[in-house]
C-alpha cells in the first residue's frame, strides 16, 4: 500500500477508536451529578474515579499521534508515523478496556449487586482484549520500512490535518455536549459557587477548543474554495494544535470538580487536575516538541 494511504488509513483507525472513547468519557462526566449517583456504594465511587482517570489517559493517548505527526512529522506520511501510531493504539487498548470493564461493573452493580457487577466486569474485560488483541494470532512477520519521511504534497498533508481535527473534534464534542447537559440537572444547583465557576471556566474552554478544531473546515471553503494552498495547511495545523491546548485545560478543570465532589476532598480534586493537566499537555506539546529539538540538532 502506498505510504499516503497507509498513513491515512491509520489516522482514519485512531478516528474510530475516538469515536468508542467518547461514549464512555461522556458518561463519566454526566454520571457523578445525576441523583441516585450519592446511593452508590463508596467502592463503586471509586471505581468511577478510578474509570474517570483511565478514560482521560485514553484520550490523551488517542490524540498524541495527531500531536506528533503535526509537531514532528511536520504532516509528512512514511512508515516512522505509521508505527507510532499503531504503537499508541496498542497502548491505548488496555485501559480502554479496563475503564469500560469498571463501567459495567458500576451498571451491574445497580442492577443486581456485587455478584453481577464481577461478572460483568470480568466478562468485559476478557471480552474486549480477546477481539481487539485476538488478531494478533493472525499478525505475519513484515519487513519494517525505512524511517525517513515520504515526500507528501500538500493537498494530502490538507487531508491528513483535517482528518486529525475529526479525531480531536469527538472527544471536544463528547465533553461540551455533558458539560452543557449538566448545568440543567439537580446535582449542578446544589454545587457550590466555587465548583460551579470552575465548570464554567471549563466548559468556556471545551467551547473554544470545538470552535476551533471547526474552523479549518470553514476556512478552507471560506478562503480557498477548497483548493490545496500550502498557507491554509499551515493555519489549520496550528488551529488544531491550539485547540488541544484548550480541551487539555477544559479537561483538567472539569477533572478538579468532579474527583473533588465525588470524594468531598478539594484537594483531591487539585490532585487529579493537576495531574491531567501534565499528562495531556506533556504528551501532546512537551514531548513531541523535545522529540523534535533532538532531531534537529546536529
Amino acid at each position: 500500500m502506498p505510504p499516503d494511504k497507509r498513513t491515512k488509513l491509520a489516522l482514519d483507525e485512531s478516528r474510530t477508536l475516538m469515536l468508542g472513547a467518547q461514549i464512555l468519557l461522556g458518561f463519566q462526566l454526566q454520571g457523578r451529578v445525576q441523583t441516585a449517583f450519592s446511593s452508590l456504594p463508596s467502592y463503586t465511587k471509586d471505581m468511577y474515579i478510578i474509570a474517570l482517570g483511565l478514560m482521560v489517559l485514553v484520550v490523551g493517548l488517542l490524540i498524541t499521534p495527531s500531536a506528533y505527526h503535526r509537531i514532528v512529522e511536520h504532516g509528512a506520511a512514511g512508515p516512522r508515523v505509521d508505527r507510532f501510531i499503531t504503537r499508541a493504539a496498542e497502548t491505548t487498548l488496555p485501559p480502554f478496556a479496563l475503564a469500560m470493564a469498571l463501567n459495567l461493573a458500576i451498571a451491574g452493580e445497580v442492577i443486581g449487586g456485587v455478584s453481577v457487577a464481577f461478572g460483568a466486569g470480568t466478562a468485559g474485560l476478557v471480552l474486549a482484549l480477546a477481539f481487539w488483541y485476538g488478531p494478533l494470532v493472525f499478525k505475519s512477520e513484515q519487513q519494517e520500512g525505512a524511517s525517513a519521511m515520504h515526500q507528501t504534497s500538500t493537498e494530502t498533508k490538507i487531508e491528513y490535518v483535517m482528518t486529525e481535527s475529526r479525531i480531536v473534534l469527538p472527544g471536544a464534542q463528547a465533553l461540551l455536549g455533558f458539560q452543557l447537559a449538566i448545568v440543567v440537572t439537580q446535582g449542578f444547583a446544589a454545587m457550590s459557587p466555587l465548583d460551579k465557576a470552575a465548570h464554567g471556566i471549563a466548559l468556556a474552554c471545551v467551547a473554544l477548543s470545538t470552535v476551533l478544531l471547526m474552523t479549518p473546515a470553514a476556512y478552507h471553503r471560506i478562503v480557498y474554495g477548497g483548493e490545496a494552498a500550502q498557507a491554509f495547511y499551515t493555519v489549520a495545523s496550528r488551529l488544531v494544535l491550539a485547540a488541544t491546548v484548550f480541551l487539555a485545560i477544559g479537561l483538567s478543570v472539569e477533572m478538579y470538580v468532579v474527583v473533588s465532589k465525588i470524594t468531598g476532598i478539594a484537594a483531591a480534586g487539585v490532585f487529579a487536575a493537576a495531574a491531567s493537566i501534565v499528562l495531556l499537555v506533556g504528551l501532546w506539546h512537551v514531548w513531541p516538541l523535545l522529540r523534535r529539538c533532538r532531531e534537529t540538532q546536529p
